[in-house]
């Protein structure tokens, strides 16, 4: 009998520590399902700027500054910009900075996650008059 009860008592208590554990706490937002969601409001920003477009985008992180400025690639070359902008989003203000580096210069937009995300630069374009000699050719000298 005395080792009927340990045996049962043995049984009770490995069979407690067998059972799943709790449930973790819920986290997050809650809401009806039957409810629309708005839509997330997107960052308005007002920018005027005018001068060099290499200093366009220091003075656009001075309004926005999730933007990560990072260095032009390139050969930089002046290039006057103007811009006047109310009530606009940050995708809107790089892209006029952008169409205004017309033949010279693009403007260059990463949100990719895993590289940081919102970054931005000045690419210069090279000029077609400057070609290069290829590694086939030979130069005069």
């Amino acid at each position: 009998m005395r080792y009927t009860t340990v045996f049962l008592t043995a049984c009770l208590l490995a069979g407690c520590s067998g059972s799943p554990p709790k449930p973790p706490m819920p986290e997050g937002e809650y809401r009806p399902i039957n409810r629309s969601v708005l839509p997330a409001k997107k960052d308005v920003l007002d920018f005027t700027y005018e001068g060099d477009i290499l200093g366009a985008l220091p003075a656009l992180k001075e309004v926005a500054p999730q933007i990560d400025v990072m260095p032009s690639l390139g050969r930089p070359s002046p290039l006057l910009v103007r811009i006047h902008l109310q009530g606009t989003t940050l995708e809107n203000a790089l892209r006029a900075i952008g169409e205004q580096g017309g033949d010279v210069a693009d403007v260059v937009w990463s949100t990719t996650r895993h590289q940081g995300g919102n970054q931005a630069f000045v690419r210069f374009r090279t000029s077609n008059t400057e070609s290069q000699p290829s590694t086939n050719q030979r130069v005069a000298e």
